[in-house]
C-alpha cells in the first residue's frame, strides 16, 4: 500500500484528498496546513465548484508541513501549497525519502524549478508536476489527432481560460499577491501554456499583450506563440470576469475543426464536407487521472514520462517569457 501525505489543505488539497480513496493501491495517512479551519472542513470551493468531500477520520493532521515531514515516513508527498513554496517543500520531501507530486505551476522562478530537478537527481526520487490538462480527455484527443495527422496539418489553434477573481482563497488570499502567485497568467493560464508545450513543444518566441489587475501581476492577457513553420497559436486568460469560470479550445486542421462543446466532457468535430459530430468522452476526473498515473509510476518504479519535471520546467520558462513580454508592452521574447 502506497502511503501518501498532503502538505497544503486549501481547495486543491481537498480536491486531491477526495480522489485518493478511489485508488485501491494508496492510503492517505497525513495532511498538514497552517490553518486549522482548513483541516476541519470536509469540502471547499474552487473555481470549478465544490472540491469533493474529504473524510479525514483516521488521517493524522499536522499544523505545518515541516512537522509532517519530521514525524512521517511516506512514499509520496502531494504538495498543494502556494506556488512560491512548491520548491522549498518538494526539495525537503525528496530529501526525506518521498516521491513528490506537486501542484502547478512548478515554481515561481526558473531557479526554484531547477533546484527541484537537482534534488530529484540527487535523491533518486520521482517528481511530477500536476499539469491536469494533460490528463483531460478532450485535450488528450486533440493532441493525439495532431500527432497522428488524422485530419491533416494543424493550421490554427486558440485557447481560452477565464475566471472571476480567485475569491475561493478568502480575504487576503495569496492568489491576489502577484509576487507569490504570478497572477492569472502564471497561476491559471499556465494550463494552456503547458498544453501548447505538450502538443507542439517550446515555441521559438512569444508576444503577450497583458494588463495588471487584481493581483498586481498580469491578470488579463492574450499571447501569440510562434512556431517555425507551425500553426498560428493563441491563448487568452483573465481574472477580470464576473461570470463563472470557463475554458475551451478551437483547433483548425486542413480537413476538420475540433472544438470544445457546451459541456466540458464534449468535443465537437466538424469534418470538411460532413455533418458536425458531438463526441462523448469520458467524464473521469482529470485530478484523479493524474494522481492514478503518478501512483502507478511509483508502484512500477518508472519515470512519469507523460509529465516530466523537465517538461513542466519548460512550461514555466514559456510562461515567464509571456510575463516579460507583457511587462515590456508586448515585445517579442525569444526562447
Amino acid at each position: 500500500m502506497i502511503k501518501v501525505g498532503i502538505i497544503g489543505f486549501g481547495g486543491i488539497g481537498h480536491v486531491h484528498a477526495s480522489q485518493y480513496p478511489r485508488n485501491p493501491h494508496v492510503q492517505l495517512v497525513a495532511v498538514a496546513d497552517i490553518c486549522p479551519e482548513k483541516l476541519e472542513a470536509r469540502s471547499m470551493q474552487i473555481n470549478l465548484g465544490p472540491s469533493g468531500t474529504c473524510d479525514l477520520s483516521g488521517v493524522r493532521t499536522y499544523p505545518s508541513g515541516d512537522e509532517l515531514l519530521a514525524r512521517e515516513k511516506l512514499d509520496i508527498i502531494d504538495i498543494c501549497l502556494p506556488t512560491d513554496l512548491h520548491s522549498e517543500y518538494a526539495i525537503k520531501a525528496m530529501h526525506a525519502g518521498s516521491h513528490v507530486l506537486s501542484e502547478k505551476p512548478m515554481a515561481r522562478t526558473i531557479e526554484q524549478a531547477d533546484a527541484m530537478l537537482a534534488a530529484a537527481r540527487a535523491t533518486g526520487r520521482k517528481l511530477m508536476i500536476a499539469q491536469c490538462v494533460r490528463f483531460t480527455p478532450a485535450y488528450e484527443l486533440l493532441r493525439e489527432a495532431c500527432r497522428n495527422g488524422d485530419f491533416g496539418r494543424l493550421l490554427a489553434f486558440s485557447m481560452r481560460r477565464v475566471s472571476p477573481p480567485p475569491g475561493w482563497g478568502g480575504a487576503g488570499s495569496w492568489f491576489l499577491d502577484g509576487k507569490r502567485s504570478g497572477g492569472a497568467l502564471i497561476d491559471m493560464h499556465i494550463h494552456d501554456t503547458d498544453f501548447a508545450n505538450w502538443m507542439l513543444g517550446v515555441p521559438s518566441s512569444v508576444i503577450t499583450s497583458g494588463a495588471r489587475f487584481r493581483s498586481g501581476a498580469i491578470d488579463n492577457s492574450t499571447t501569440l506563440y510562434f512556431y517555425d513553420g507551425g500553426p498560428v497559436v493563441t491563448g487568452e486568460t483573465s481574472w477580470g470576469y464576473a461570470a463563472s469560470f470557463h475554458y475551451g479550445f478551437c483547433a483548425i486542421f486542413e480537413q476538420a475543426t475540433i472544438e470544445t462543446g457546451y459541456r466540458s466532457a464534449d468535443v465537437v468535430l466538424t469534418r470538411v464536407g460532413a455533418a458536425t459530430e458531438t463526441l462523448k468522452l469520458s467524464d473521469r476526473s482529470q485530478y484523479g487521472a493524474e494522481i492514478d498515473y503518478f501512483i502507478d509510476c511509483v508502484r512500477t518504479d518508472r519515470e512519469p514520462e507523460k509529465c516530466t519535471g523537465f517538461s513542466a520546467r519548460e512550461t514555466l520558462r514559456i510562461a515567464l517569457a509571456e510575463e516579460r513580454s507583457a511587462a515590456a508592452g508586448g515585445e517579442r521574447v525569444r526562447l
